[in-house]
This record gives C-alpha cells, structure tokens and sequence, in this order.
C-alpha cells in the first residue's frame, strides 16, 4: 500500500521521511492518540521527536477537524513556552491531512517510572525538581496557559535531574475557543484539585495543588488521597484533609502550603519557588506551629491574603480561588461534583516529553470582586448532574443521591431555602470559602440598627431569597448555586448577576482598592479597567460601588457588610451592550437587601 493509500490509523514504519526532512527512525511511544518517533532531522542533521497524530476511521469529520486543532494549538501552546522545564516544539509538519509535531528530544524517564522502581526520593532531590516545574508553571501561567493535569507520568527527569513538564494535552489556554466536550471536566484524579473536584474552573493554583500532590506522592510514594478507585480519591479530595506526610521532612511546609483546600489560602508559585530552592539547596525550613487546620506537618503559613480578595485565576493568565482550609466546602452537595478524568497520558513516553492533543478553554470566569467566581460567567452555564470519569478504558458516572446532603446555611435556612423551583446547584464557576459566620444580631451595619424596608420591585425583576439576603432578579433567569456564590444566568446571553458571601472585613471601598491592587499585581482580570469607585449604600448599611471592564465583559459590583457578613453583589454584562443592560444593572443592586 503507498503512502498515499495508507490508513490514517495505520502506524507508519520506520524509515519514512516526513516533511521532506524528518526521517522517522524508531517509534519510542504508542498510545491511543498516535505514536511518538525519535526521528533525525535531514536538513540539520539532528535528532529530534516526532509526534504522529492518528486520525481513527471510527471518527466523524467534525472529531478529525477538532483533533487537527487540538494538536495544532498543543503545538502553538507548547511553542509560547520558552522555558527549560517545557519541551521545545521546532516545527509543525501538514502531512496526510493531519498534523506532525517536531520536538526537542529529551532523554528521560517519568518520575512516576522513577517511583516504581527506585521508591520515595529524598526531600532534597523532590524539591529540586518541584522547583523546575514550578519554575514551568510560573511561565505558562504568566501567558495565560493551564497545564491541569500536573503528575508524576507528566514529569521527565534526565538522567542530570533535569525536570520537564510535558503531555499540554487537556491545557486550557486563555482566549482561545473551547473544544472541551460539554459536561466534562478532564484531569487525574489523585492530583486534581478540590475546586476542580466540585466542577469549578481550572486556575493556577489548581495547577499548584496538582504539585504538591505529586511532590507528595515523590516523597510517601503515593499520592495524598491514594484510595482504591476513583470514586473514593476524588470523594477524599473532597472531604479529607491529605494524611502528614512521613518522608518530607524540610519540605514538609512547601507541601502544607501547596495542599491547602483553600486556593486563596494555597502558595502562590514565587513562594513555593523559592521555598524549594532553599530546601534543595540544603537548608531546611523552619516548622511554625499552628496554622491551617490540615493534617499535613505544620509550617510557616502562605504569605497572608486580604479575606474576601482571591488569588489570580487564568482564565486569566487568569487565576486563583477558595474554601476554608480543612473544611468541606459548604452549599457544594457530593451529588454534584461534576467532574471528569482523563487518564494518564495518551502517549506514554520513555525517551521523549511530548504535549499531547491541547483542549483549551476561553478566560474562564476570574474571579469576582468579592472574592468569588467570576466575571465571565458563561463558563457558569455548563450544569452537571453526575461526576463522570473518563478511566483509561473505562466510563464510570459517579452519582450520589442529593437527598444524603442537606447544606444548612448561619441563617438557619437550607441552600434550598429560596427558590424551589431551580435546578440542582451547579459547580462551574469558582466556589469560595464556607458562608461567613458573623456575628448574630442586627442584620446590619450596627446593633440596634433599623432595617430599610426592600423595595417595590421594578417590572421584570422578581423577588428571591439568599442567606441572609433578598434581591430582585431578572425573569426567566436561571439560578444556580456554586459554593459560597448564588448566581442568576441569563438564558438569552453571557450576562449574569452573582451574590457572593466570601468573607472579608472593613471598609468596603478599602476593600475594593485592596482587591484591584491584587487584580493588577497578577494580571488575573486580562484588560482589567475601573470605571468607577463610588461610596453608597445597600438597605442603610455603607456599601461600596465598584464598576469595571475586562476582555468584553463590564460589571458593577457593590460590596457591604452587614451584621458581620460581607457580600459582594455583582452584575456583569457584554460590555458592547452595557447601554442596554443598564437600567436591569442597576436595579438589580439596588434592590439587594437583608433578610432579617
């Protein structure tokens, strides 16, 4: 059979030259995706990897068009990163209607093949290669690029410790379509985080976690929630705080802070860096007692965080998120975790790090000015009903019965207190922290304090209940509780309102300068720009009125403090139709009131 007859799911042999200069020589990696060849390049003579993608007759035209983008955009993420700890693509070859991959060719092994046969490394040698690929991390999210699936299978150590971060085949990069298929959620499960667990959006310190369980699984062996399938690991991520880790010694605290539940409360990428340099350098690092509530060794905890202001999210280069460290998030029942795992990589590679086929996402939601899930809700839309995980080989939906959970809110109510009628709470977009427990008594600003009656409602707004709140929302508009947020979703557009009960404290026009410096400082808002930072007032409490732009999305959001619970209302619309949506913005906020 020529070439030009060949299958396009047929392996090709060894000798062929593709491209006119890359002589494929022998195939070092197979897997269902395609195969991966060392290959000499004829025009430079030299070696290098040659990634075949392999289009299956079994797929329809639409499936070989998204896979042909797929590898072309792994190809282009890939190639954006110009970092030691990430392989370097050299070109692109069109062939036989699909695409070639030409990459630098790394001699290694995975430390996960490192693990199975040589055990646990010591805490020097972990931290050294925890800090190449955090050192990886810090370059693919500083250009709005999300590994999330970091593990040991995806980590090549050359025979000199060099640490390659490899398989960009579930990335998500910032502004790019998603090819995602909807209801799913990729990643492995041992190494996903617990905001990925509940079906929020991947964010940088996702990809954080994701290090420290695999720094983790290098020191004990296995990962820190290791169960018996996939069901129990991810309903454990969920739960269980990871058990104190018996061989980390030093780098016991870069382990407690990457391992935090709460993504605010998580090291930030500069920190763990330079904290794993010290440890791999020899110096260990002081254990502070107290700190965190998890079961991982005490240490000097992340550096602090202003309450109520996330970490960047990608979305974003965007990036960053919440729940309170060592506490199941509250208002995420388990029957809703919708989540998705894709296996360990499709190409299994020995001697070459290849990034497999990308599927990206566009900036996902950042986060809210409140400290929650965010601006660009339409990620928010997808609704699960089952987490579904995709095994190698194997499709389990993981479904627990909703009635099992009952969330009860500090107002005594259930998360279902308000609006029968909705559908079951989605996990999309970012979850917070647990609801605020402030102080009982006057709902308000300060004891004793008199309650402005809520208003009339405007025509087309509806009245709806909340922790602790009530607020007038659009009509016919879809409500959908995620974490420490209740949302409304436009059916008809992107536009969506979101009350978020993240704590903070103090001045909410304090707050909101606080909260923007920390947008600014990490990029986490893409084409982030004030419009407007005006004092007011929501029921006779002081509130504070911050409107804003990002990447074509606009948001008023007003921040208050009641009664000792801090909420961040927030409306945010296409920014092209912001004249139209104005009036609806307003009024929507300006009904928000407590609920005595």
């Amino acid at each position: 059979m020529s070439d030009g007859e060949r299958s396009a799911d047929a392996p090709l042999e060894d000798g062929r030259l593709v491209g006119g200069r890359y002589r494929l020589l022998t195939a070092v990696g197979r897997g269902g995706m395609g195969t991966v060849w060392r290959a000499h390049d004829e025009m430079l003579d030299r070696e290098v990897a040659v990634k075949e993608v392999l289009l299956r007759r079994e797929l329809s035209d639409q499936e070989r068009a998204d896979r042909h983008r797929r590898t072309l955009r792994e190809a282009r993420a890939s190639a954006r990163l110009n970092h030691p700890g990430v392989v370097t693509v050299h070109d692109v070859v069109d062939e036989d209607d699909r695409p070639w991959i030409v990459m630098e060719l790394v001699r290694a092994r995975s430390l996960q093949e490192i693990l199975d046969s040589e055990g646990p490394l010591p805490p020097s040698r972990t931290a050294g290669i925890g800090r190449q690929v955090v050192g990886a991390l810090r370059a693919a999210h500083a250009i709005g690029i999300l590994h999330r699936d970091v593990k040991p299978a995806n980590v090549l150590i050359t025979p000199e410790d060099r640490a390659v971060l490899t398989d960009f085949g579930i990335a998500q990069v910032a502004g790019d379509v998603t090819l995602t298929q909807t209801g799913l959620l990729v990643g492995s499960p041992a190494y996903m985080s617990p905001e990925r667990v509940r079906g929020e959006r991947a964010i940088p310190a996702s990809d954080l976690w994701a290090l420290g369980a695999t720094l983790y699984a290098a020191c004990e062996g296995r990962p820190p929630h290791h169960r018996g399938d996939a069901m129990a690991v991810l309903a454990a991520v969920m739960t269980q705080e990871p058990p104190a880790p018996r061989n980390a010694g030093p780098l016991g605290p870069v382990l407690h802070g990457l391992l935090q539940r709460d993504p605010v409360q998580r090291l930030r990428a500069e920190q763990a860096e330079e904290m794993l340099g010290r440890v791999a350098a020899g110096a260990a690092l002081a254990v502070a007692a107290g700190g965190g509530t998890s079961g991982l060794a005490a240490s000097a905890p992340p550096a602090e965080r202003t309450p109520g202001v996330p970490a960047p999210r990608v979305s974003e280069a965007s990036m960053a998120d919440a729940p309170v460290p060592g506490v199941p998030s509250p208002g995420v029942p388990v029957s809703d975790v919708p989540v998705s795992d894709v296996p360990v990589s499709d190409v299994p590679v020995s001697d070459v790090p290849v990034p497999d086929t990308t599927d990206r996402v566009p900036l996902p939601a950042g986060t809210s000015a409140g400290g929650m899930a965010a601006p660009g809700a339409a990620a928010g839309r997808k609704r699960r009903t089952a987490l579904t995980l995709v095994l190698p080989g194997v499709l389990v939906a993981l479904v627990v019965v909703a009635a099992a959970v009952v969330v009860l809110w500090p107002d005594g109510g259930t998360a279902d207190s308000a609006d029968p009628g909705r559908s079951a709470p989605a996990t999309n977009p970012p979850a917070g922290t647990g609801a605020p427990t402030g102080p009982a008594g006057p709902p308000r600003g300060g004891p004793g304090a008199s309650l402005d009656p809520a208003p009339a409602l405007p025509p087309g707004l509806k009245r709806a209940n909340g922790p602790g709140y009530t607020i007038g929302v659009p009509q016919g508009w879809t409500r959908e509780e995620r974490g420490n947020s209740t949302f409304w979703l436009d059916p008809a557009s992107d536009a969506y309102v979101q009350v978020d009960r993240t704590g903070w404290s103090g001045d909410p026009y304090g707050h909101w300068l606080q909260w923007e410096r920390e947008v600014r400082a990490r990029n986490s808002l893409p084409g982030y720009r004030r419009i407007a930072l005006n004092r007011s007032s929501a029921g006779g409490a002081p509130a504070a009125d911050l409107q804003f732009a990002w990447n074509g999305t606009r948001a008023k959001d007003r921040g208050v403090v009641i009664g000792g619970r801090s909420y961040a209302v927030l409306v945010a619309v296409p920014a092209s139709r912001w004249n139209e949506y104005r009036p609806t913005v307003n009024n929507v906020i300006d009904t928000f009131r407590p609920r005595a």
